[in-house]
């Protein structure tokens, strides 16, 4: 007869199998609940005595309990591995290459839609405007500024068209819009035009005045306060004192100048009034972007991550067994080129993702800009390239997909003996890949063993019937 101490004991068990239940995966819940509370129920009996409990049968009974929360993760674990669709489209090469490609084309779009994006990779260079005082002189023209830091020949080939704006908060209205504070950037009438920067919407089909001051709006303030109107193109903007038109929206690069500036005062009087700032905007012609753009700063961290690799990172792909035979040819080449393709499509990634960050997470003309964009190319690419060789190493070089069921094999203290390390498959049976836990002088980098036809019986998958039977 059964105690109460016993019933006890038994349904904390059952307890313990319950919570271990709820990590198995459902659809195999109950068959699993099943076998635990059968074998459990042989434990206690072979434990209990008839009358009483012993402190030695509740710890092996709680020590099987306990057991059956390593059965219970590792099914959650190798669930996961079978059921992840992440996991499972990577191990095909033609999928892992569409993820890559996929990366690129968010990393190009951002670039490409982005307004700081575009200013960053545009053809402009912004420089503060100096100020006299120290002994410095007078300014009197962008091109003063410039010869400082070089020479008048040089900054005549960089820069084929120069203009500069001042930017100050103003008092804006209409009748379409209370008053509200701006920041407004006084600039020439050939602005937009000497730095090619793109304005929508001009005139719109409307007369505009051209004795009247023209103002061309930045696209937020386009969209927040005039609604993303097209019939905005003619409507007069009072602007502090002056009465001045809107003609168009500028887009692209105007949109990541300094300063922020809600709309555009052209024609305004060039003369600037003290406390306000004002930039020096340069256009670099063909041969001046070549050789001082943006993109020399990405170029240049990424031919340095390649020099920084071989310190970083083991770049060896692997050697062939000594007696396995290799692929051929096809199969090789085809290898490689596989490699090859996943470089490229990275090299792009790293160069628009050093692009986006170096505009996105500080202002696009700022020192800190070129810093962060030359720094996160380095680091990206690093980052990229022990990726693809990781992912390489675990290709099989004949179907290039991932070698799977990874073994341990050997104990490392015989290592001088035979090896020891991991041992994975190629799930199409086309070569076994050993790689050393303990990496020696007789075996430094993982080999490949290619297997025969011999061994293709063993993992010949079920042919699926026709579909005209």
């Amino acid at each position: 007869m059964t105690s109460p101490l016993q019933l006890a004991v038994r349904q904390i068990h059952l307890g313990l199998l319950w919570s271990a239940s709820l990590l198995v995966p459902r659809w195999k819940r109950t068959e699993w609940s099943q076998e635990w509370r059968t074998e459990l129920w042989y434990v206690l009996r072979e434990c209990n005595s008839e009358t009483s409990l012993h402190s030695r049968s509740v710890r092996e009974a709680t020590a099987f309990c306990m057991g059956a929360y390593k059965d219970a993760i590792w099914l959650r674990r190798r669930s996961w591995e079978t059921e992840r669709p992440f996991t499972r489209a990577c191990s095909s090469a033609a999928a892992y290459l569409l993820l890559l490609i996929a990366i690129l084309f968010l990393t190009w779009g951002i670039a490409r839609t982005s307004p700081r994006v575009a200013a960053g990779m545009s053809r402009i260079q912004v420089y503060p405007w100096p100020t006299p005082g120290n002994g410095m002189p007078p300014c009197d023209c962008p091109l003063d500024f410039t010869v400082e830091r070089k020479s008048l020949r040089d900054t005549q080939l960089l820069f084929d068209g120069f203009s500069h704006y001042r930017i100050a908060q103003n008092t804006v209205w209409s009748e379409q819009m209370p008053r509200t504070e701006w920041m407004v950037a006084q600039v020439k009438s050939d602005f937009f035009d000497v730095l090619d920067l793109p304005v929508g919407l001009r005139a719109g089909g409307k007369r505009v005045s051209e004795r009247l001051p023209q103002v061309v709006l930045s696209r937020d303030t386009w969209m927040r306060d005039f609604g993303g109107k097209a019939s905005i193109a003619g409507v007069k903007l009072y602007v502090g004192s002056v009465e001045a038109v809107v003609t168009g929206v500028a887009f692209g690069g105007s949109m990541g100048l300094p300063g922020g500036a809600n709309a555009w005062l052209l024609g305004a009087d060039p003369q600037a009034k003290r406390g306000k700032s004002e930039y020096v905007v340069g256009h670099l012609s063909l041969s001046g972007y070549f050789d001082d753009g943006r993109w020399g700063l990405s170029v240049a961290g990424i031919l340095l991550a390649f020099l920084l690799l071989p310190f970083v990172s083991r770049a060896s792909i692997g050697e062939y067994g000594t007696g396995s035979q290799k692929p051929s040819l096809a199969s090789r080449s085809l290898f490689w080129a596989f490699m090859i393709a996943k470089i490229t499509i990275l090299l792009a990634i790293v160069y628009y993702s050093s692009m986006d960050l170096g505009s996105l997470l500080v202002q696009p003309f700022s020192p800190s800009s070129e810093y962060l964009q030359a720094t996160s190319s380095v680091l990206l690419c690093l980052l990229g390239l022990a990726w693809i060789f990781r992912d390489q190493q675990s290709r099989c070089p004949v179907c290039l997909r991932r070698m799977a069921h990874p073994v341990e094999v050997g104990q490392p203290s015989r290592t001088f003996l035979e090896w020891s390390g991991t041992e994975l498959v190629c799930e199409r049976g086309h070569a076994l890949l050993h790689v050393p836990e303990i990496r020696t002088s007789w075996f430094g980098a993982q080999r490949w063993v290619c297997l025969d036809g011999s061994w293709q019986f063993l993992f010949a998958r079920p042919s699926r019937p026709s579909s005209f039977l």
